[in-house]
């Protein structure tokens, strides 16, 4: 990253006075999902905290959290009756899906297209696209249609066709496009109906979490990021967010970059 490329990041713009009072975090138990919570009670010591989470009882107990959800992320039933929970006369100031999938004890990301499966394909899309955005219907269907409210949902910039010059990684790289023209086409549907909504895709950079802990060998320490460090700036870009900003995808360091 250039300073030239920093001084088109969205974080050089004035700062606002958007405090949240009440953020929702999907995917809670992940190291990024983990570190956000944390970090918005040390910025935010009176904010409210709703977590959602495979198992919630395993999560671990902190401040300022009002509910834990229990959700699945493969069962739109499931996802609506979380969202369901929630109370529609509170509202929610932002949302934050830190859900992802790349691998697990059966796959590894693909390093050829020789070992494309169609269970490894229909499991990334399921997690990393089609879950995500049940999950953004669902809180549009339950909350009032003026109700504000800025949504960021973790991508990756491997997901980005423009920036693709290695290959492989086919299903992640597959499921991250797909989740990046849905979000394209909320943000325009959303524009169209006057709701008062920003969504947008968030590249977290290489987290040291267990989804990037196999991969991790070839980062330089300087390049592999602390979960507190991740959530700080993802923080920072969620405050910075602006209504003309729905429909893009921002990194880290608020700087945008192309599907």
């Amino acid at each position: 990253m250039t300073q030239a490329d920093l001084t088109h990041s969205i974080l050089q713009r004035p700062q606002t006075n958007d405090i949240p009072k009440r953020v929702f975090i999907a995917g809670a138990s992940g190291g990024i999902g983990q570190a956000f919570c944390e970090q918005l009670i040390l910025q935010y010591p009176d904010i409210d905290i709703i977590r959602m989470a495979r198992k919630p009882e395993l999560l671990p107990e902190i401040s300022n959290v009002s509910e834990s959800i229990a959700f699945d992320l493969l069962d739109e039933v499931s996802l609506q009756t979380a969202v369901g929970q929630l109370s529609v006369s509170r509202q929610i100031d932002w949302v934050f899906i830190a859900t992802g999938w790349l691998h697990d004890e059966a796959y590894q990301p693909e390093k050829t297209y020789r070992t494309l499966g169609s269970a490894q394909l229909m499991q990334s899309y399921a997690l990393n696209a089609v879950g995500p955005t049940l999950l953004v219907k669902a809180l549009l269907e339950h909350f009032p249609k003026q109700q504000s409210m800025k949504i960021g949902i973790l991508s990756a910039r491997v997901g980005s066709t423009s920036d693709n010059r290695l290959g492989g990684w086919h299903s992640y790289r597959a499921s991250k496009a797909a989740l990046n023209m849905l979000i394209k086409n909320y943000a325009i549907e959303l524009q169209r109906m006057k709701r008062p909504v920003v969504i947008c895709g968030l590249q977290p950079g290489t987290t040291d979490t267990k989804l990037s802990e196999p991969f991790q060998r070839n980062v330089s320490a300087k390049d592999l990021q602390t979960p507190a460090y991740t959530a700080k700036q993802l923080i920072k870009v969620m405050q910075a967010l602006e209504p003309e900003d729905s429909g893009l995808l921002f990194d880290f360091l608020g700087v945008k970059f192309e599907p």
